[in-house]
């Protein structure tokens, strides 16, 4: 599910607590422009939490253009994929069994 804006009016720290509230570790990442995540699944459900730059993530058929305050969570063994955008992208990542 994509949540546009959903972290919209959160600094880092907010973002970080209301994933933890969410049940989630987060994690911090840094990807440089251009970076590729290829097609993969896992049994998992991600949630990926937008802080700087883009990312374009394809999910099953959909694809979403991720930017600061975007909320993108993905079910576990859902064909996913990613391409880091111009500018780098900084997220945090989790995931859980759900």
């Amino acid at each position: 599910m994509y949540y546009q804006n959903f972290y919209a009016n959160l600094k880092d720290e907010e973002i970080s607590r209301s994933i933890i509230a969410e049940g989630f570790d987060p994690m911090h990442y840094t990807n440089g422009p251009g970076d590729i995540y290829p097609p993969h699944k896992h049994p998992e459900t991600k949630l990926l939490a937008f802080l700087s730059g883009s990312m374009d993530v394809v999910v099953g058929e959909e694809k979403f253009h991720c930017v600061r305050g975007d909320k993108l969570v993905i079910a576990g063994n859902v064909t996913h994929s990613a391409r880091v955008g111009n500018d780098g992208c900084t997220f945090f990542w989790s995931e859980k069994l759900m």
